[in-house]
């Protein structure tokens, strides 16, 4: 289990402070859970590509699978750095 905080960043540029749990961790592949409050966004805002911004520097993208106004059920992987700097 991987947890800590972070940011999600939304696509209109909005960021949320969250706490992420991912169960799984195979390579670059994270599925696992964000805690965060989402009850003033439009769940339009979740379609696409989203990112999540760790704390430690890890940067992840993600889709969200099931949302709620407490968390969000997300699968995604690992950025490498290169690709997180562009």
């Amino acid at each position: 289990m991987i947890t800590g905080n972070g940011m999600l960043l939304l696509r209109d540029g909005r960021r949320i402070p969250l706490n992420y749990q991912f169960a799984a961790d195979y390579d670059d592949q994270r599925a696992g859970y964000l805690f965060c409050d989402t009850a003033t966004v439009d769940p339009a805002a979740f379609l696409g590509r989203l990112y999540v911004v760790c704390d430690d520097g890890t940067s992840v993208i993600v889709a969200i699978t099931h949302h709620s106004d407490r968390y969000l059920a997300v699968a995604g992987r690992v950025l490498a750095q290169e690709d997180a700097a562009a």
